[in-house]
């Protein structure tokens, strides 16, 4: 299969010349490993693990990537937790998501560490849940605009613990319905397994996140854009995740990556791993209290 990029090249003077580059979409790819593990205190453990795929693959769903037949632990002081697979539904994007699913909360303060072998190779890692938790002070709405745009999103006010480096992400839990959109892909997803008014949750993720460099222990706030749609009235719950450094590291080099694919003067980036012999991440995140927002105007 061959796909067809076509790429212009601006000069200085302002000058541009397209040009189509055929490229061979059946490119050698050799499949990596990559293992997804987040551990939150109170909540059991899930660990994604999938093959990578070509960069010009087809469309695929994550059953289609999912890696079966390994053996899982998550192993601390006290227990030995052996993780089986399972699965949750995505109303919104409907379909399944498969994982690898614990048996017992995760808790705060404690130590654990990712066993795991697959096709006779053994993979571990090792986090600890000593992170301190974030206390919200205020959100509100905010308009804020960047190189791509404007966005919609929140703007949450909180003092940085002192003399950790914390790390910081936005998280929102919605109750939405299948008129919203997500919009990244304004209407590009049909959610046609859920009836009309029918509400299913979501879970808002922010993509960048934020660090208190220069401002250890300061009143601090950051902006987060909201990635579903939403009406005057719409509730949500906010939190904010302290991140370990590794796993901070982890997002960064994502969000990094995805600019680089969208912005052709964004410099590549290379994703790294905090899991030897493999791609991805285990790491750790500790919640703030639930804010709950409700949504003053709707989306202009």
């Amino acid at each position: 299969m061959k796909n067809v990029v076509h790429i212009t090249i601006v000069w200085i003077v302002f000058s541009q010349c397209p040009k189509d580059i055929s490229v061979d979409g059946t490119l050698n790819h050799s499949p990596k490993l990559f293992i997804e593990c987040i551990l939150y205190p109170g909540i059991m453990p899930k660990v994604y693990l999938s093959n990578s795929v070509s960069f010009f693959n087809k469309r695929f769903k994550p059953s289609d990537i999912f890696v079966r037949n390994a053996n899982i632990n998550i192993v601390s002081e006290d227990r030995i937790d052996h993780l089986t697979i399972d699965s949750t539904f995505d109303h919104f994007r409907v379909r399944w998501v498969p994982h690898y699913q614990g048996n017992h909360s995760i808790t705060y303060d404690a130590t654990y560490q990712l066993q795991m072998e697959y096709q006779g190779v053994n993979y571990q890692a090792t986090i600890t849940l000593d992170l301190p938790k974030a206390n919200i002070s205020k959100v509100a709405s905010v308009e804020f605009f960047d190189v791509y745009g404007g966005h919609d999103g929140v703007i949450i006010t909180f003092k940085d613990a002192p003399g950790f480096g914390n790390v910081y992400r936005f998280q929102m839990d919605r109750w939405i319905d299948k008129t919203r959109w997500h919009v990244h892909v304004l209407g590009a997803v049909t959610s046609d397994c859920t009836q009309e008014g029918e509400l299913f949750q979501v879970t808002d993720l922010g993509r960048i996140v934020f660090n208190d460099i220069a401002l250890d222990g300061q009143n601090m706030e950051f902006n987060a854009e909201v990635l579903f749609e939403y009406l005057e009235g719409d509730t949500g719950t906010i939190y904010l995740q302290s991140l370990d450094a590794k796993s901070a590291q982890f997002f960064q080099d994502l969000d990094n990556q995805l600019q680089s694919i969208l912005n052709p003067f964004v410099e590549p980036t290379f994703i790294h791993s905090t899991n030897e012999g493999a791609f991805g991440v285990f790491g750790s995140v500790v919640q703030s209290d639930p804010v709950t927002f409700v949504y003053p105007q709707d989306n202009p």
